[in-house]
């Protein structure tokens, strides 16, 4: 059974230029998002359409953004090479798309994630709607700034609104996309622990019956149930302290073990004892079989 909880983590790239605050400057400035869907090396089945769906909106935005930041960093060095009142006003319309499509890019990358989060049958009802009343909330801060440009904005006017949606994103987004980014993982792992407790209690149900019939006795049953159940507890309580190594992001306060990469690694640590929750699982089916 592949466990692995993450194939590959988000990359978060800021490319950021010396800033234009008058005419002098001559530099265009601009920070980019380089996002990288987050698939999982345990998702073998496919995708349901509204996940294919929304990873491909963000495929295409993303192709439409850097197709933008190409055509920009295109007229920025050509009115830098030559500085012209025409070349100038071809820079501003060119980073006005650009950073119009960045916003853009945000909000279908959320949606995906939020998508991506909604499709998982470990997560819980309430851990749902705990991450999506975050995300929804990113996801109307960028639908309503991409809407800030306009065609009449100047350089200097593009740029200062362009500083909110970084500082967004610098501030707040971030930590909802890591705390989305841990739920995925976090909704794999109890996913696969919920279904290995559905066949343990079937097996329960099974050695109870046959022990109720006289065709099994308890040993060595009691202490094989006992074991698995240690071996589930701890899965739990990965899962739980996890949680609150997460939530400590939006506090920043890590002195206690918390932070992203920290509750992902609770969550690696459950690889153990998810494979041994298989395996002995696996050993009870078979000792039954050839016992009854």
């Amino acid at each position: 059974m592949e466990t692995r909880l993450s194939a590959k983590q988000l990359l978060h790239q800021f490319d950021s230029g010396r800033g234009l605050t008058n005419m002098k400057k001559t530099a265009l400035t601009s920070f980019i998002f380089t996002l990288t869907f987050l698939f999982f090396a345990s998702k073998v089945s496919a995708q349901t359409l509204t996940s294919d769906r929304a990873y491909s909106d963000y495929q295409f935005n993303l192709t439409v953004y850097e197709q933008a930041f190409s055509d920009y960093e295109n007229a920025k060095n050509a009115y830098l090479a030559n500085q012209t009142l025409e070349l100038k006003d071809v820079a501003r319309q060119k980073t006005k798309i650009m950073l119009v499509d960045r916003d853009q890019l945000m909000v279908v990358y959320l949606t995906a994630l939020r998508t991506k989060i909604s499709e998982q049958p470990g997560l819980n009802g309430d851990d749902k709607n705990n991450i999506f009343g975050k995300i929804d909330a990113e996801v109307t801060f960028y639908s309503n700034h991409k809407n800030s440009y306009t065609d009449n904005s100047s350089l200097d006017d593009l740029f200062a609104t362009s500083s909110q949606s970084e500082n967004q994103y610098k501030g707040t987004t971030i930590l909802v996309v890591d705390e989305s980014l841990f739920d995925i993982s976090l909704g794999e792992e109890e996913g696969l622990r919920l279904e290995h407790e559905k066949i343990f209690a079937t097996l329960k149900t099974v050695i109870d019956a046959g022990v109720a019939a006289g065709k099994l006795t308890l040993s060595p049953f009691n202490n094989w149930l006992s074991e698995i159940s240690t071996v589930d507890a701890a899965l739990v309580q990965n899962e739980s302290t996890a949680k609150t190594q997460i939530a400590q992001i939006y506090a920043q306060d890590f002195t206690t073990g918390g932070g992203y990469q920290n509750a992902l690694e609770t969550l690696t640590s459950s690889i153990k004892p998810l494979s041994q929750f298989n395996e002995f699982l696996s050993e009870v089916t078979n000792y039954l079989k050839n016992h009854q």
